[in-house]
């Protein structure tokens, strides 16, 4: 295979490439000695002219300002073509590496947003791309939730630890049951016949509900009222509520709410349906729990 002689054009185009280059360096070194010269000749004269140490030493910082100005712009105009070739090479090698690294990215600025929002900390019950559960450590780039269930409504753990990558909070709502630490609204439903005698179901919920939480009334409500004036928002009612909901056929579905400590939502849930089970089981079967 014959070798590939350059033609006399190229030839001559590398020619006044290096030219250009040996040129720029001369520039610059010419630059370089005038500027450090000259400063240096200012510097000399004004200690002939007897000035005070206070001046001398302000003289000093503000010729060694002008002096890097001079030398940043007066080298970035000789070698401006070379650096924007630089430029634009650079640029392509970055959008590279952030298309590579686009999800490492999310992942990263997805941390940097819970740590800024304080939208959740370890320890905290969340529920976050429909994994729910209580948060056991936090990187860089995920997140370790201890899976609580069953569904979306219980709160024994399944067993399960899930990963899942940071980048979710900017895609997904982030919801952290344990955001009043002390106490919170809980609600849970209860299925029961639309017969006659759902009024009696709802009057025994109620009955279950003021005496589970008649040992900590007082201080969820004073917690309550200290959230409110904190947090300058209403005071929430804390007595017992039922709420109905009509469900397809012969269901109501009634929503039951009450104030309970934040870490013992399931031993109070568990502990009012077991009270209103009491209360009903000589009766006709006449209600059932929704699964939690």
């Amino acid at each position: 295979m014959e070798p590939i002689v350059p033609s006399p054009a190229a030839e001559l185009l590398e020619a006044l490439q290096r030219a250009t280059v040996l040129k720029n360096g001369l520039l610059t070194l010419a630059l370089w000695i005038a500027v450090f010269g000259g400063r240096s000749l200012v510097l000399r004269a004004l200690k002939k002219r007897g000035l005070r140490p206070d001046e001398l030493r302000r003289i000093t910082a503000s010729t060694r300002s002008a002096m890097l100005v001079v030398l940043v712009v007066g080298t970035g105009a000789l070698w401006f073509d070379e650096l924007k070739l630089v430029a634009l090479s650079l640029a392509a090698v970055a959008a590279a590496i952030v298309l590579a690294t686009k999800e490492l990215i999310m992942c990263a600025g997805g941390s940097f947003l819970r740590s800024s929002s304080r939208s959740f900390e370890v320890g905290d019950r969340v529920e976050l791309g429909g994994v729910r559960g209580d948060v056991v450590d936090t990187t860089l780039f995920t997140t370790t939730i201890l899976e609580v269930g069953p569904s979306t409504v219980g709160h024994q753990r399944t067993g399960r630890a899930v990963t899942v990558p940071n980048s979710m909070i900017f895609s997904h709502p982030v919801t952290n049951e344990s955001y009043a630490d002390v106490y919170v609204l809980h609600s849970f439903p209860v299925c029961v016949r639309a017969d006659a005698r759902w009024r009696d179901a709802e009057q025994a919920l109620l009955s279950a509900m003021s005496a589970q939480m008649q040992p900590y009334a007082d201080e969820a409500r004073q917690f309550f009222e200290r959230s409110a004036r904190e947090q300058h928002t209403e005071v929430p009612p804390q007595e017992p509520r039922v709420l109905v909901q009509v469900e397809p056929g012969e269901t109501l579905r009634l929503w039951c709410r009450l104030p309970t400590p934040a870490r013992e939502k399931g031993t109070v849930e568990q502990a009012v349906l077991r009270r209103f089970l009491d209360a009903t089981h000589s009766e006709r079967p006449a209600a059932s729990s929704a699964p939690t």
